[in-house]
């Protein structure tokens, strides 16, 4: 994991000398640190369980509603809500059963900078749950609490990286990713889970072939203007392809824009505005 409490601490001094309101992360400042002290630790771990490991349970949860034979739709607040479309095909003289997962964008998310997202309202039978700190505080050593301020916090953290118009990808363990470059918002799944969904290896295929679904296979792979993009829950800042449509000029300004956000300077030699 990148220095969380370092790219934290820079991000919180930049808020302050900017005069707007602090923004602070002290949950995960101590989550950083496996400061276990003042977070209520309420079992023994094996290993000193994290950030990410309180998001693989919040992935955890929603896969386990959605694989239910009555599927629900599970809402993250502040991120979306996820349910199961169902419909029937007649192919090569069988009536095959297609599921797909489907993503609605929280307008909070939204609303930072226009996101574009092609979604599809939950329908009105369809019941809607929330994943909520209660029920996964019980799967990791930590008091609900600490769950639920990890939970808000992370998401304040990747709602400020969207403000400044940098690029993020939100994954959710073993089940998708939530890509966002410029204004663009594509959520895509894991294969595993659409096959534990359909049961069906050609029914999987023919969704990720009709681009009925699209797969995590092809976030990594995915261009951003800047080369890079801050990835959830992990903290890290990954290289992906870059798009061509800006010109050096242009990113070098964007660049030095992002840096300066979250109280960074950054030295880039003259060769990088070179066309």
């Amino acid at each position: 994991m990148t220095n969380l409490e370092a790219l934290i601490t820079n991000i919180e001094l930049c808020s302050k000398a900017d005069g707007c309101s602090t923004v602070t992360f002290p949950t995960l400042k101590k989550l950083s640190v496996n400061d276990v002290a003042d977070l209520e630790l309420v079992v023994s771990f094996p290993c000193s369980p994290d950030v990410v490991t309180i998001w693989s349970s919040v992935s955890k949860h929603v896969q386990q509603q959605l694989l239910q034979k009555k599927p629900q739709a599970v809402s993250i607040t502040g991120l979306g809500t996820f349910h199961i479309q169902k419909w029937l095909s007649f192919e090569n003289g069988k009536v095959l059963t297609f599921q797909r997962p489907l993503f609605l964008l929280s307008r909070r998310v939204a609303q930072i900078r226009e996101l574009r997202c092609a979604s599809v309202p939950v329908p009105d039978e369809i019941k809607k749950v929330t994943v909520s700190a209660k029920k996964i505080h019980s799967d990791v050593p930590y008091s609900e609490d600490v769950v639920q301020n990890c939970m808000q916090e992370t998401l304040n953290f990747f709602y400020f990286i969207l403000t400044n118009r940098e690029d993020a990808d939100f994954v959710l363990k073993d089940f998708g990713t939530l890509a966002i470059r410029g204004t663009e918002v594509t959520m895509a799944f894991c294969e595993d889970f659409l096959l534990s969904l359909s049961k069906s290896t050609y029914v999987v295929e023919r969704l990720l072939a009709k681009k009925w679904v699209i797969s995590d296979k092809e976030v990594p792979v995915s261009p951003s203007y800047f080369g890079r993009v801050y990835q959830f829950p992990q903290f890290e800042i990954r290289a992906v392809p870059r798009r061509a449509s800006l010109t050096g000029k242009k990113i070098f300004t964007e660049f030095e824009s992002a840096l300066s956000s979250m109280g960074l300077r950054g030295n880039v030699c003259d060769g990088f505005l070179a066309e």
